[in-house]
């Protein structure tokens, strides 16, 4: 079984400002339990239009955000995983969408872990830290530091996750 890391910068403001900031060429991670992608799990702007409404998400190819956004480059990575862990990062992303109301973007967090402050508040999360706490608490990957920890770049630098693709998400098939 596989699972789909994806790793974008999608030219919005809020992406170019966190590139000028970390010098990163992705910005922002995404999950997708499915090879197409066409479903993306992550942490981010609720509302096309102000970023500041921001919280757990899925993101569609076909949806507002992607019709707006139509520039966002991507790198996928594509996860082998046994069915146990593949189980588990689905039921946690199932109940997530259930309650997605409990859990808030960390706003607050993104100063404290660019200064390499550790914060894992419960229910708030990144971006990074919402993908890489599925891996970690799935057994899926160890990344050798706190979940609330980890960056975007920190994906990149996987060499066990085979890239399968690499360009403009919109025509990724």
């Amino acid at each position: 079984m596989n699972i789909y890391i994806i790793l974008m910068h999608t030219y919005t403001i809020p992406s170019k400002l966190i590139q000028w900031f970390t010098h990163y060429e992705y910005t922002h991670v995404g999950i997708s339990l499915q090879k197409d992608c066409k479903e993306i799990y992550s942490f981010g702007r609720k509302n096309i239009n102000n970023f500041l409404i921001s919280g757990f998400n899925i993101e569609t190819k076909e949806g507002a955000f992607f019709q707006k956004f139509q520039k966002t480059k991507c790198i996928i990575y594509e996860v082998r995983v046994t069915p146990k862990q593949y189980y588990k990062i689905k039921k946690r992303i199932k109940y997530m969408i259930r309650h997605e109301e409990k859990f808030k973007y960390d706003f607050a967090g993104m100063i404290t872990r660019f200064l390499g402050i550790p914060n894992a508040r419960k229910n708030y999360f990144v971006c990074s830290f919402f993908v890489a706490s599925l891996l970690s608490d799935a057994g899926v990957y160890d990344f050798k530091k706190q979940a609330c920890m980890v960056k975007p770049k920190d994906f990149a630098n996987i060499k066990e996750f085979p890239i399968i693709y690499k360009g403009k998400y919109i025509l990724y098939e």
